[in-house]
């Protein structure tokens, strides 16, 4: 794991440089990360249904017709959910409206699960890569043999970090409920 000091450059105190433990980059959301992956089981509201994952979500926000909707909400895993999305009719645009599509569910991911909104806060300062070995370059990075030395766009990385920005500001701002009235 990296760590970076915290002491500033020139700092004349003498006493050990304290180092943050949070690594700088989360490099896949597997373990302690889990929770990241759009795969992860964790309930997702979109457009009045809850999924059982915001890869369900994700594939019912491509489907153009809503039987497809409702089966995609019926289906186990995640796994077989993209599967069963892939397979349907898309929304037109989707090949450039996924990227909001998805913005918009992991928001209401991390909005409908504030333990785990307050868990991505506290990765800031990390930058998020979806590592993956399934030659996903679009939504993560592959780290294969074949794509090792090729970058990927790692769309569900910065789409994690902008909801982490957001989240991070609210979780920061007072309870205007709390507070007092002159």
């Amino acid at each position: 794991m990296n760590t970076h000091a915290l002491a500033s450059p020139g700092c004349e105190d003498p006493s050990p440089v304290m180092t943050d433990p949070r690594p700088l980059v989360i490099g896949s959301f597997t373990g302690a990360y889990a929770y990241l992956a759009s795969a992860a089981p964790v309930p997702t509201p979109f457009r009045g249904t809850v999924f059982s994952s915001s890869e369900h979500a994700f594939a019912a926000a491509r489907a153009a017709h809503p039987d497809d909707v409702v089966h995609i909400a019926s289906i186990e895993s995640a796994e077989d959910a993209t599967a069963f999305g892939e397979s349907v009719e898309a929304v037109e645009d989707w090949g450039v409206d996924r990227y909001q599509a998805m913005e918009i569910i992991v928001a209401a991911k991390f909005a409908h699960n504030a333990d785990l909104g307050v868990a991505l806060a506290a990765t800031m300062g990390s930058v998020l890569v979806n590592g993956n070995t399934a030659h996903d370059q679009i939504w993560g990075t592959c780290v294969c043999p074949e794509h090792i030395d090729v970058d990927g766009d790692n769309a569900l990385g910065v789409i994690l970090m902008s909801v982490r920005m957001r989240l991070a500001a609210e979780l920061a701002a007072p309870d205007p409920l709390e507070t007092e009235s002159p």
